[in-house]
């Protein structure tokens, strides 16, 4: 189940840089869709926010992060999963968690290990039902 989740979130994060590049080309035109596209429809079509928590210092001395609250979520993804990722500038992820399921517009997600706070460079947010 953790790859399962751990492919999705890194399908929306390639799904994002992919649209930020397209969006800072001037976005890309066709005419044409194939006939196995298909489109993937989202309970949250204005996006999220999300504020980490406040960093603590761990046993070894580094400052880390053990929760991110995702808020702004739409009403259509209640019910369903959240699940985030942080990762480095490598795509090496810090730390994950989920709520399962979403109950209000505001969810604090909880790391199953905190994540270094100096590495953090990216984050995925997934809401699938």
């Amino acid at each position: 189940m953790r790859k399962k989740v751990l492919a999705v979130v890194l399908a929306v994060l390639v799904f994002s840089l992919i649209a930020a590049s397209a969006a800072s080309l001037g976005g890309i035109n066709t005419s044409e869709v194939g006939a196995d596209a298909t489109f993937v429809g989202s309970c949250d079509t204005d996006g999220v926010d999300a504020v980490f928590g406040d960093p603590t210092v761990d046993a070894s001395g580094r400052y880390v992060v053990a929760s991110v609250t995702i808020s702004d979520i739409d009403a259509n993804c209640l019910g369903q999963r959240l699940s985030v990722d942080v990762t480095d500038a490598g795509l090496v992820s810090l730390g994950s968690g989920n709520v399962d399921p979403i109950t209000s517009d505001t969810e604090v997600v909880t790391f199953a290990t905190p994540a270094d706070a100096e590495l953090i460079a990216r984050i995925a947010v997934a809401i699938n039902g």
